[in-house]
């Protein structure tokens, strides 16, 4: 995972945080639609109890006390939560990432498999996804509060430059594995 870097000028978090979004979405959003998270991103940056409460309810509220610096990450999820995978299990996860796609041409889940690390469960999907959908790589995406796994398929040719932009705006992303 990557490190927390220092937060990006707030006159460029803007159009960093833009970009991501629409990386994220795979450019399935419209301009407002994109506006409206950034929106919430930058209100939530200058406070974040207040934002999150409004906005989230009362107990997202409590990722402003104990993960100030995953509000961002946060927010994002939440805004964009239908295109995430999210899960407890490696095989409950892979049905999600089977169903993000309205062909899925993915194997199901190999439960007799040679699997001795989830990295290299996550090495065999990323083969997987490169044979039957190769635009698209999984990578992991903030800090979920609830789930061992939070991911997010995003164009394969984008994934640098989304860990970029996340490294720059201090958001925790990095590869599967």
């Amino acid at each position: 995972m990557n490190d927390h870097a220092a937060p990006a000028p707030p006159e460029g978090r803007a159009a960093l945080l833009t970009q991501l979004i629409q990386h994220l979405s795979c450019g399935d959003l419209d301009a407002h639609e994109v506006e409206a998270i950034v929106g919430v991103c930058l209100e939530a940056g200058a406070n974040p109890s207040e934002v999150l409460a409004e906005h989230y309810g009362a107990d997202a509220a409590q990722v402003a006390r104990y993960d100030p610096q995953g509000v961002t990450a946060f927010v994002i999820f939440i805004e964009l939560e239908d295109y995430f995978a999210i899960s407890d299990t490696v095989d409950e996860l892979h049905e999600q990432i089977m169903a993000a796609f309205e062909t899925p041409m993915l194997p199901d889940f190999p439960y007799e498999n040679d699997f001795e690390t989830l990295g290299d469960y996550f090495a065999w999907l990323d083969g997987q996804l490169s044979i039957h959908h190769p635009r698209y790589q999984l990578i992991q995406f903030g800090q979920s509060y609830t789930h061992d796994f939070q991911v997010i398929l995003v164009y394969r040719a984008d994934v640098e430059r989304v860990l970029e932009l996340c490294q720059q705006l201090g958001v925790e992303a990095d590869f599967c594995g």
